[in-house]
């Protein structure tokens, strides 16, 4: 009966607009709006907030647990403003492209990352991490606006771009899930 209830629960919440959604799930959300990607992720996760921000705060490390990501690292001296170059690549059909781009970023550890493009072939790159939750459980949204500074096929675009998010939400909670023992 509570298995029931707890559906009945998550329909009435998604029929009325909320934004209830499974723990260890995934959800990701790309519109085009001209040439500008509007991307939205989101990430529930049985780990705490803190092992939730680290993962993503692990700015040297993601090209080991987030998908097509070659290489990440921060480029900055200590104790200067954090730069950070990512190096990725994405693709499907005909279509493959390398995505470089140095990205200033400020921490407001451990509730917030925001990040704007300073350099790369992104004409545009700028948004946010959100951290919330608790010692149990938690919920990492990101919220981005990227406008591509080469060519990208209209119809597929959004497309692409929406598999290569999702995908990177996937590697990002496995490794919440693998640091948090689940």
């Amino acid at each position: 009966m509570k298995a029931v209830q707890v559906v009945a629960a998550l329909l009435a919440s998604a029929a009325l607009g909320g934004t209830a959604f499974a723990q260890n799930a995934v959800r990701t959300d790309v519109s085009r709006v001209g040439s500008l990607l509007e991307v939205r992720g989101e990430v529930s996760a049985d780990a705490s907030r803190e092992t939730c921000y680290q993962v993503i705060a692990d700015f040297d490390r993601l090209a080991e647990f987030v998908p097509d990501m070659v290489s990440s690292r921060v480029v900055s001296p200590p104790g200067a403003p954090v730069r950070l170059h990512q190096v990725g690549k994405a693709g499907v059909g005909f279509f493959h492209v390398t995505i470089d781009v140095t990205l200033a970023v400020t921490v407001d550890a451990p509730r917030r990352i925001d990040f704007d493009r300073v350099d790369g072939n992104l004409a545009q790159m700028r948004g946010t991490w959100t951290v919330e939750g608790s010692a149990e459980h938690c919920a990492l949204a990101y919220r981005a606006e990227i406008e591509p500074g080469f060519w990208v096929p209209p119809l597929i675009g959004p497309l692409l771009m929406q598999n290569q998010v999702e995908q990177q939400m996937r590697g990002l909670l496995a490794e919440i899930l693998r640091r948090a023992g689940r």
